[in-house]
């Protein structure tokens, strides 16, 4: 099957996404997004992209050091603000030293705003669809208890408008992140959620709730950027037809290119990040320049005829969003195909999987994995998502430090998973408590005071302490 057969699908659900959009961009909601700019203000958008760096409008490079606030299960609510208000929180996030959270959501979030014709879900539909009646009524009134001027009938927009504008007072950025499709605890191979129209991932829907996040996000001018989706993996047992779902690189520069177009034409100033595939481990073929047709991909699915075919060659370049783009890596000690145990492959394997981007120097092991080819072209990366216990194995965790060691040197932006010290509903579970978080079950305090302390701020103060240096001529 040729290139263009594969890309149609693609193609297609935006054209359909786009006769499905609420309504076209309003002129003072551009004006408005344009505001910090105009007015010289935190945080100096619109932003964009210059070789390996984010720049804000005065041409400053732009650190990020973050976490992940986990809003994509059931409830669709960000997690935690029935324990402590919303600027509660941010302020334990700003005390950290961060600047940066990566906040989670399920496009099932906007398909239920379209079946309500536009209306938004209320916080008390929410709890109780999610939580059953009892539960989810007395969640929505501790809620509602800890959040000044919400009722059982706020929305949930609202509640990200809360955040937005809370975050801007403490100088953060908001980064929605499409974490799933269907609202639900992340990610594995069965879940629906994992390629393009998977059954809980249907790709039409995908581009209607991008444009609608990315016009919310206009609002907000500390929302410079969101996502477009978290870890695409491999999809078993999935029902959709094969013809739209290979598993290759095609299949993927088909669909994310597609749904940029959407984003862009909803909301141009906005950054948006591509993650790579295999649990977003590897963006190789794009930062590589590797023809398409063969290059080579864990558990991919093979073009037999790929060689063949005439090479394709991904260009960021040649797109009108083509100084928009970030990509973002994930890396756990659970991967699958990645040695995590030495930390000089590690450095290696991040090169190669799409840190080459940075036009950073070939890591010594490079000699040992003998897989480490330069760029074709430099473009930001991010590691956006990362974690293990929060307790006193940290100290001593060799792909942990790996990272710490590897993002400082290299001036890498990131967000550390997560923030969330229980979770209202988790894998059918209800309030159900997380080792590897940041602050305590009852989300007023930290889980591990001397990780805070030795780890976090030493680590975010670092990363941070290279922002707003000026890279224009």
């Amino acid at each position: 099957m040729g290139f263009l057969q594969l890309v149609l699908p693609a193609a297609a659900a935006f054209q359909a996404a786009a006769a499905h959009v609420a309504s076209p961009i309003d002129i003072a909601d551009r004006v408005f997004s344009r505001q910090a700019a105009v007015n010289g203000s935190w945080p100096y958008g619109p932003f964009s992209t210059k070789d390996r760096d984010i720049v804000n409008s005065r041409g400053e490079a732009v650190a990020w050091a973050g976490v992940n606030w986990p809003g994509s299960g059931e409830t669709m609510v960000p997690e935690g603000v029935e324990w402590s208000s919303v600027e509660e929180i941010l302020d334990l996030v700003k005390s950290v030293g961060f600047n940066f959270i990566r906040l989670t959501y399920a496009i099932e979030m906007i398909d239920q705003i379209y079946e309500r014709n536009g209306s938004d879900v209320p916080l008390e539909v929410a709890m109780i669809t999610g939580l059953g009646y009892e539960n989810g009524t007395m969640v929505t009134n501790e809620i509602v208890a800890k959040n000044k001027g919400w009722t059982k009938d706020t929305g949930r927009f609202e509640v990200w408008d809360r955040i937005a504008e809370a975050a801007l007072e403490r100088g953060l950025y908001i980064h929605p992140d499409v974490h799933v499709g269907k609202a639900q605890w992340c990610c594995n191979n069965t879940d629906g959620n994992a390629w393009f129209d998977d059954y809980n991932f249907p790709v039409k829907n995908w581009h209607r709730g991008l444009q609608y996040v990315a016009n919310w996000a206009k609002k907000h001018p500390n929302v410079v950027s969101m996502s477009l989706r978290n870890e695409l993996r491999r999809a078993i047992n999935s029902t959709a037809p094969t013809s739209t779902t290979g598993y290759n690189w095609l299949t993927f520069i088909g669909n994310y290119t597609a749904a940029t177009d959407a984003i862009y034409s909803a909301n141009p100033d906005i950054l948006v990040t591509w993650s790579g595939l295999q649990y977003d481990q590897d963006l190789s073929a794009l930062t590589s320049g590797l023809n398409l047709n063969t290059a080579p991909l864990y558990k991919g699915d093979a073009i037999r005829d790929g060689y063949r075919r005439k090479p394709v060659v991904f260009d960021l370049g040649s797109h009108p969003w083509g100084d928009k783009v970030v990509y973002e890596l994930h890396l756990y000690s659970m991967s699958e195909n990645l040695d995590t145990g030495n930390c000089p492959i590690i450095e290696a394997e991040l090169y190669q999987s799409g840190f080459n981007a940075l036009g950073i120097e070939a890591p010594a092991a490079c000699n040992i994995t003998k897989d480490c080819p330069k760029a074709l072209r430099q473009t930001p990366v991010i590691l956006s998502e990362f974690g293990s216990a929060q307790d006193t194995s940290i100290f001593n965790d060799t792909l942990q430090g790996c990272l710490r060691q590897f993002t400082t040197q290299n001036n890498v932006s990131w967000a550390m998973w997560s923030l969330a010290g229980s979770y209202r509903i988790r894998s059918g579970g209800q309030g159900v408590a997380d080792t590897w978080a940041l602050t305590n079950y009852e989300w007023d305090g930290w889980q591990f005071e001397e990780g805070i302390e030795k780890w976090w701020k030493p680590w975010a103060k670092a990363s941070l302490s290279q922002a707003q240096v000026s890279v224009t001529s």
